[in-house]
């Protein structure tokens, strides 16, 4: 398997999520937000009550409050039209990716698995580097589109620097196993990613769902995209390819 993503799913929308900074004892991420286009524009949105509870597993906004989170800077949660900030709403989360014109430009896609001269959508190039900074926590997750018979593409491993063995050895294109979790507990949608019969993490819970659909109904298969942080707290992402099944039509 070539370690590239051959076919963007041209997303729809995007969840907008936040990690607690490094002195909060639990970093598990947030879905604070949505990015949404249609034909006339791209709007952005915080999440309301119910979903947001639905996305992270019933946790509530107070303790996200208690974990030091108070908006994304670019638009105030206690401002925000009823209909959503869409001034400039698209623009404000490009601003988080290099710019096309910018000379390594090209090797900017290459580390996100796109091979020079790929072209992607504003949208599909937001999903693809989830427009992460290095300073702030926060990232733009595609959750997927079910429908999809073909697609490509790349998550972080959840959990790896707690799983990571120092013992085994990990380099960029090596196939890795999706083991669905059933009896978890906590998410009964988990999914383990697993490398030469050990598991290393977990597929993204946002993502999870979705993918756990397609282990079912499509070929899917996982390598190790690329290997990068900090040697007392690395980070491993995959990239997932999901195809028909051979003779078989998708549903």
């Amino acid at each position: 398997m070539e370690c590239w993503i051959e076919r963007a799913q041209q997303p729809k929308q995007l969840l907008f999520v936040w990690q607690p900074p490094v002195q909060v004892r639990d970093r598990s991420r947030w879905a604070v937000g949505r990015l949404s286009a249609d034909a006339e524009r791209t709007t952005f949105a915080y999440l309301e009550e119910k979903e947001f509870q639905e996305l992270n597993l019933r946790r509530s906004e107070e303790q996200l409050r208690a974990d030091s989170f108070s908006g994304y800077p670019a638009f105030d949660r206690m401002r925000q039209p009823r209909e959503g900030f869409w001034t400039d709403a698209l623009q404000t989360f490009l601003r988080r990716v290099p710019s096309h014109r910018r000379s390594d430009f090209s090797a900017y896609l290459e580390h996100h698995r796109i091979k020079a001269g790929g072209t992607l959508s504003p949208l599909a190039l937001l999903a693809v580097t989830e427009a992460q900074l290095p300073s702030d926590g926060f990232s733009l997750i595609d959750p997927l589109d079910s429908s999809a018979a073909a697609v490509d593409f790349v998550f972080e491993i959840a959990g790896f620097r707690h799983s990571m063995r120092p013992v085994v050895p990990f380099q960029q294109g090596q196939m890795l196993t999706l083991i669905p979790e059933p009896e978890n507990s906590w998410d009964p949608s988990a999914i383990q990613v697993m490398a030469g019969g050990l598991r290393i993490g977990y597929v993204n819970r946002l993502q999870a769902a979705t993918i756990l659909q397609w282990l079912g109904t499509r070929e899917v298969q996982c390598c190790i995209a690329r290997l990068n942080g900090k040697q007392d707290s690395p980070r491993a992402y995959a990239l997932a390819r999901v195809r028909p099944l051979l003779g078989a039509m998708a549903t």
